[in-house]
């Protein structure tokens, strides 16, 4: 396979991955593939980062040309080569560099002096490029550099000498890796890997169970394409913890192979039935590639004994919508009645990606379920899952656990999945079951219910879920009058305010205001007839939107809302006001409140007042509201309660 580029592993990565096994797939996104497409924009960025005089910018920028095999950059590495006052490790890695990108046959003359020079980085440097080389022309000097006095140099020649002759190299690498101090195993490795045969790899694999420096031997095997390496690369993932960053260095190494071959190597791994292997097996197909052949191998090499991380791996691997989900549904099903509730929620999101399973019959019980989190879980897959498939006119019975739960996040789903998926058929179960919410004091609970419930009712639904929440919700409305930016009109007493009839017209002007909402100059008033209407709330909130209800424009203007009810007693209420953007409030005649909210263009500009007491007689009552509107929204609120905040059914 080509080497993934960051968007394709992004894509790849599951949202089910646990978060730290997330962080380590994305960490070695990072680290350019050899091959990436060159990116114009960065290049002259590292183009001019090979005059800087920060060493470690200019070692970077080394890497960036020579992985991306930048040709413009020859003539700058090569400068950089032959200048003496430079560090000798960047000048070797120039070295590098320059025959990376020149992919020629020709020997650099810089090559054979660093060769032959008294500074063993820069021999060194000379070592590692000869295998460079096309060809076989850099066989000499390699072959001349294994004999180096010093082992590091040795070992880099061998490496190129190995890159060069292949299996040749044998006889010459297997007296030099005989013996090794620790810190050099890494670089007997790549010759070893290059070699790739019987006896290398063995040798191979004995080095690498004696070497503590994972990185390295990553760096080493990553630069061989043998795919008989493929197990040793293998085995340290096994063998490496994903806390540590080296799990993510081989994976990126492994993403260099190709699939067919990768494939191959993973079938051999999972069969060897370890939980370990397996662990690794699911990470390397939920992360680099998804193989449907792959999840059978997984699934039957899977035990009752398996760890709760290796089930958790290879459920989030056999989870993926490239796997064919629907194929291991069973599996997933099995695992809801899992002891652990983090494999419970694992196989609810799994199941989540069956197109052919119906959640709802599925989910029946987990839903109860006494952990908490397994709960939200499939409720949240059931947000998800086609509304055809929810229960008909039974999804309240279906959800009352949850609806009722004491669990104020787990009820707040419920809610949210009822108006989601609940219809006109589900209202008046629904009401039946949570009205008591709406008449509580809980201000959050009866919020949610109410926004529940107004997405699920019928036409007249939404002023009955109001009135139970002690809103306001039939009104008479009458406008609209002309009013000005100062609110010079709603001071005015108008003809509405003289007295109420209902049966009689109003004559009232109105201008249409410019974008910005000027009047034009000079414009006369437009007049009209205008009569009382009836209207209901048309938000569970309380809310009576006047726009909808008025003769258009609703800029500029007055309208007003009466609404009659009848008290059985005398007694003491409270009243709560809201709307944009100013009001007056008369009770059985008597002014109780007026609010002008400071004007803002464009912007809600709420005026309000609540707790305001007030005295109801016996019989009826009548609450009237002048409601003033410059721009933007239009809307007036009322609401009544007694000392206890209850909600007071009077409408």
């Amino acid at each position: 396979m080509n080497p993934l580029s960051t968007f394709q592993i992004i894509q790849k990565i599951p949202t089910v991955l646990p978060q730290a096994a997330t962080i380590l797939s994305l960490i070695f996104l990072q680290f350019s593939a050899p091959g990436a497409p060159v990116r114009p924009s960065g290049t002259i960025g590292y183009l001019q980062q090979l005059n800087e005089e920060d060493w470690i910018l200019k070692a970077e920028a080394l890497h960036y040309l020579s992985e991306n095999k930048v040709p413009e950059a020859l003539e700058s590495i090569l400068k950089i080569t032959k200048d003496e006052k430079e560090r000798s490790w960047i000048r070797s890695r120039a070295l590098v560099a320059y025959c990376k990108i020149q992919n020629s046959q020709d020997i650099p003359q810089t090559l054979s002096t660093f060769a032959s020079s008294s500074d063993p980085v820069l021999r060194e440097g000379a070592a590692e490029s000869a295998g460079l080389i096309n060809g076989n022309k850099g066989v000499d000097i390699s072959l001349k550099l294994t004999a180096d006095k010093i082992k590091s140099v040795q070992l880099r020649a061998l490496a190129s000498y190995s890159r060069i002759m292949g299996e040749k190299a044998w006889p010459l690498a297997q007296e030099m890796t005989e013996s090794l101090a620790e810190e050099l195993i890494p670089l007997a490795v790549e010759s070893l890997a290059l070699i790739g045969n019987q006896e290398a790899l063995e040798r191979l694999k004995e080095l690498t169970k004696s070497s503590t420096n994972k990185r390295a031997l990553i760096e080493s095997l990553s630069r061989s394409t043998n795919p008989k390496v493929l197990p040793v690369l293998l085995n340290l993932l096994e063998n490496t913890s994903t806390d540590d960053a080296n799990f993510a260095y081989v994976i990126s190494a492994l993403s260099k192979n190709n699939n067919e071959i990768l494939s191959s190597s993973l079938k051999d791994l999972i069969r060897t039935g370890r939980d370990s292997a397996l662990f690794v097996a699911a990470r390397i197909i939920t992360i680099l590639f998804q193989d449907p052949d792959l999840g059978k191998e997984l699934l039957s090499a899977l035990t009752t004994t398996s760890a709760p991380e290796t089930l958790e791996a290879v459920m989030i691997a056999l989870g993926s919508k490239e796997m064919n989900p629907d194929s291991n549904t069973e599996f997933f099903i099995t695992h809801l009645k899992n002891e652990t509730p983090e494999i419970k929620i694992l196989s609810i999101r799994c199941l989540s990606h069956c197109k052919e399973a119906n959640l709802y019959t599925l989910l029946k019980e987990t839903i109860k379920d006494d952990e908490s989190g397994v709960s939200i879980a499939a409720i949240n897959a059931l947000m998800e899952a086609p509304l055809e498939d929810a229960p008909t006119g039974t999804l309240v019975s279906y959800l009352e656990d949850v609806l009722v739960s004491t669990d104020n996040v787990i009820r707040k789903a419920a809610f949210e999945l009822l108006g989601h998926a609940g219809n006109a058929d589900d209202f008046e179960p629904a009401l039946a079951m949570l009205g008591e919410a709406l008449s509580g004091t809980d201000t959050v609970r009866r919020e949610a219910v109410a926004e529940a419930l107004g997405s699920i009712a019928p036409d007249n639904g939404i002023a009955n879920v109001a009135r139970r929440q002690g809103y306001v919700s039939n009104w008479m409305v009458l406008g609209t009058f002309l009013n000005d930016k100062e609110h010079k009109a709603f001071a005015n007493e108008l003809e509405p305010e003289k007295g109420i009839d209902f049966e009689k017209t109003y004559p009232s002007t109105y201008v249409w205001a410019l974008q910005g909402n000027q009047r034009r100059d000079g414009e006369k008033p437009i007049e009209r007839e205008i009569g009382w209407s009836e209207a209901s709330v048309n938000k569970t909130n309380g809310m009576l939107m006047m726009g909808p209800l008025l003769p258009p424009p609703g800029t500029f203007s007055i309208a007003y809302a009466v609404s009659d009810f009848n008290s059985e007693k005398d007694q003491d209420l409270f009243l709560s006001l809201d709307g944009d953007d100013a009001f007056k409030v008369w009770l059985n005649g008597e002014k109780i409140s007026e609010q002008v909210a400071p004007y803002l263009h464009r912007q809600s500009c709420i005026a309000s007042q609540g707790n305001i007491k007030i005295k109801l007689k016996k019989g009826k009552n009548r609450i009237l509201v002048k409601s003033a509107n410059i721009e933007h929204e239009w809307w007036v609120r009322a609401r009544i309660t007694d000392a206890n905040n209850k909600p007071v059914e009077l409408f």
